[in-house]
């Protein structure tokens, strides 16, 4: 997950002002490095093939340019032919930015941005983004910001802080995808290809062993998100190791990024429960409802209430009472197809359900006992899903 210059915009949108170069925002950043001195006469066939690589924010005073401020254009030039990512300058010296330099930088997409804080500082800077890059270089950075992430996710405060460190970038309408893997998914081979499918408003990560993936617009449609998905499902038509597929809804507000995720990893696993390859939270129903309290103490009683009875009788008798009650209530409460997803007889089946009406007291031909029998299955499935 690369740290680009959207990213360092967007953590210092302050202190900074885009001069040039906005096509550029998805430059990554490796590194920092100051241009100073290496144009000034008689230093500048000694340093300036030197001090500067493919990748690097580089941070100016105009110092080299204070007697000769065409120089800049020279310099803008030079950090075009040798790939950095962008060009930071606190004009100390009030000197006027010619615009053939800013042309050639749009022309370019070289970004160009002026600081108009007295309190940015370059030794803070290069601090700073060496950190975030070496944070996000590591495989376990974002395992455990969103781990914290979804810990914390009743705190609007944390969660946007994690979010930030996640992607500066994000927008204002979020969406997110979750890829459920059994463990043999490859990611290092998988990631890379994915991330080159998102931009720099979104993420692709690695997420309990399976494979995350956040999309941010302003606005953002569920077209987008679909066409996303699409994108995602092809790419990964021939990788092993993946289970599933969960896509969460379009919510509004950066705060909102545990949510989307914690519904695309809820999607993800009832697509596995039910062998789909894809589920979308919005078509989970009640479910909806249910997941995010299915922990809560008054629901296991229920639940507890309803289904121990036939769970104690499956474990007497070697029955199947649970799985015929969840059978039926998955085939749209039809004994022809419960006989027929379970291979066996319909009388079969309708002997069953008077079992478990014996057992819980609740009358499978009655509309409200078959509500709370219904509640309760959907309760149990809530949560095995539910996230810890």
């Amino acid at each position: 997950m690369p740290y680009t210059v959207s990213d360092f915009v967007n953590s210092h949108s302050s202190s900074v002002r885009l001069l040039a170069g906005q096509g550029g925002f998805a430059r990554p950043i490796d590194e920092v490095g100051i241009l100073d001195y290496e144009l000034v006469p008689g230093l500048k066939s000694r340093y300036q093939r030197t001090n500067f690589y493919e990748g690097q924010l580089v941070l100016s005073t105009f110092l080299y340019a204070r007697d000769n401020p065409f120089l800049i254009t020279d310099a803008v030039k030079y950090l075009v032919s040798v790939g950095a990512s962008a060009l930071i300058v606190k004009n100390v010296f009030h000197l006027e930015i010619p615009d053939a330099a800013l042309r050639f930088a749009n022309a370019r997409n070289l970004p160009v941005l002026l600081v108009t804080d007295d309190r940015f500082y370059f030794d803070e800077v290069i601090l700073e983004v060496g950190l975030r890059v070496h944070e996000l270089e590591r495989s376990s950075f974002a395992q455990r910001e969103i781990d914290a992430l979804l810990d914390e996710r009743n705190d609007e405060t944390a969660v946007l802080s994690h979010a930030k460190r996640l992607n500066p970038s994000f927008d204002d309408e979020l969406a997110a995808i979750y890829v459920h893997s059994d463990g043999g998914l490859n990611q290092d081979t998988t990631l890379g290809p994915l991330q080159g499918m998102v931009g720099v408003r979104d993420l692709v990560c690695s997420f309990d062993q399976g494979i995350l993936v956040v999309i941010s617009a302003d606005p953002l449609s569920v077209r987008q998100v679909q066409d996303a998905l699409a994108r995602l499902q092809e790419r990964l038509a021939d990788v092993e190791g993946v289970l599933s597929i969960g896509v969460s809804e379009v919510h509004q507000g950066i705060s909102s990024l545990a949510l989307v995720i914690l519904e695309a990893i809820h999607a993800a696993r009832i697509a596995e429960l039910k062998g789909q390859p894809t589920v979308s939270y919005r078509d989970l129903g009640t479910l909806r409802v249910l997941l995010p309290h299915a922990t809560s103490p008054a629901m296991r009683s229920f639940e507890r209430q309803v289904m121990e009875p036939l769970r104690d009788f499956d474990t007497e008798h070697n029955a199947q009472l649970e799985r015929t009650l969840a059978t039926f209530l998955e085939s749209g409460r039809s004994l022809a197809k419960t006989a027929e997803a379970l291979s066996t007889h319909p009388n079969t089946v309708r002997y069953r359900m008077r079992q478990i009406q014996q057992a819980t007291g609740l009358d499978w031909q009655r509309p409200q006992d078959m509500e709370q029998l219904s509640l309760a299955h959907s309760i149990g499935v809530a949560r095995e899903v539910a996230w810890r």
